[in-house]
This record gives structure tokens, C-alpha cells and sequence, in this order.
């Protein structure tokens, strides 16, 4: 696409392919637009590349194989965003610098941008502080009571939570790209979550750095 830099996000769920660019954008719009310009910024589709464990697999096989054809597609940015749950005991920065380090061997920094963000559980723990509105649009008769404490860390199953609250379940597929377009952004912000603090700094550092000419490869 001439005239723009092209970002491929990188998710790990089927219900991320579509939401996960529309939040994206939708963090754009919200924080960059007065000081990159959108219109010089397109979010591809897109592409599933499995959870954590098959990207390191075989020494990285995977993550190689995935950094270097977004390179041939002459994408100008990476955008990986994925689930936290299969981190186990390990901390979500060490991984994610790691990640970055290890791209770097692809051009990460050098030939194109590379932004790393781990959701603190699921993405889907995002949506939680504005469940009561997502959920009424999708289950009108739904009554719901959100949880206490730390919403990020404090549901360990963000689907599952979600699925309970809905009635006839919650369906990554069906219902996560509408929650992505609805989401109340602000109310999130209210809630300081810092994996979602995290993805909003890795969309505009990425943006900053395609604007200035200047590639980065950072978790």
C-alpha cells in the first residue's frame, strides 16, 4: 500500500484475528491521531500464529519463520499481542525482551519495528471493566456483578467469567470483535491495567518510530 507504513499484528486466538486490529486502531485514533496522523498508518489483518510455546519451539523456528514473511510482505511493523496465561512463573518483560532480542536476527530494528505486549491472563481480561455495558448488548436480560479487586489479575479465566455472565456463553469468534469496537477505552484507563497500559504504549511507540524513520524492536 504506497504512501503508508503497514503494521501486521500477530495474535494467538481466532477471536484476536479481528479484534485485535480494531483495538489498535481504536487506541490510534484515541492518543496518536493529533501527533502521527492516521492516515499515514495502516493496521493489516491480522495473522494467528499460535501461543507462546509454538513460536519458541525448535529454538524459535516458528518466530523466525513468521518475522522474516511479514518482512517479505513489506510490512513496516510487527504488533505481537499475546495471552499471558502460559507464562506460568516466568515474567511477561523477561519473555517479551527475549522475543525482541531474538527478532533482531530477522531486521527487527534495523528493517522493520517489532512491539511485544503480553495480556496480564487473557485479552479478554481488557473487557472486563466495561462488562456490564458489553454484556447487555450481547445478553439483554444478563445480570451481572463485576468482580472485585484487581480486574486484571483477579480472574484468572477472563473467557470463563465472561461465559458464566452471558447468556448462552461467550464465544471468542462471535462476540470479541464487537466487545473490541464497544469497549469503553476510557474505562479501562480507569481501572490501570497494566498490560493494557502496555498495549497502548506499544501501538503509538510502534507508530512513532515508522513515522520517524527510526525501527525499534522493544517488549
Amino acid at each position: 500500500m504506497p504512501g503508508f507504513n503497514k503494521i501486521v499484528p500477530f495474535v494467538e486466538g481466532q477471536g484476536d484475528i479481528q479484534a485485535v486490529p480494531i483495538l489498535a486502531r481504536r487506541v490510534l485514533a484515541a492518543t496518536a491521531t493529533e501527533k502521527f496522523g492516521s492516515s499515514s498508518v495502516h493496521f493489516l489483518d491480522a495473522w494467528r500464529v499460535g501461543h507462546l510455546h509454538k513460536l519458541l519451539a525448535s529454538d524459535g523456528a516458528e518466530w523466525f519463520r513468521l518475522l522474516n514473511a511479514a518482512a517479505r510482505t513489506g510490512a513496516s511493523g510487527v504488533l505481537l499481542v499475546l495471552d499471558g496465561d502460559r507464562l506460568a512463573e516466568k515474567c511477561p518483560g523477561e519473555v517479551a525482551r527475549s522475543l525482541a532480542a531474538s527478532a533482531k536476527s530477522c531486521g527487527a530494528g534495523a528493517k522493520f519495528s517489532l512491539s511485544v505486549v503480553f495480556a496480564m491472563q487473557e485479552i479478554e481480561s481488557w473487557y472486563i471493566p466495561d462488562a456490564q455495558a458489553l454484556i447487555e448488548r450481547a445478553s439483554p436480560h444478563a445480570k451481572i456483578s463485576l468482580p472485585k479487586g484487581n480486574l486484571e489479575t483477579g480472574v484468572r479465566d477472563a473467557k470463563g467469567w465472561l461465559s458464566k455472565n452471558m447468556v448462552g456463553g461467550y464465544k471468542p469468534t462471535i462476540h470479541q470483535s464487537e466487545f473490541a469496537r464497544s469497549l469503553d477505552i476510557q474505562k479501562v484507563r480507569s481501572q490501570n491495567l497494566r498490560s493494557f497500559r502496555r498495549f497502548e504504549h506499544a501501538v503509538t511507540e510502534l507508530i512513532d518510530a515508522l513515522i520517524s524513520g527510526v525501527h525499534i524492536a522493544t517488549p
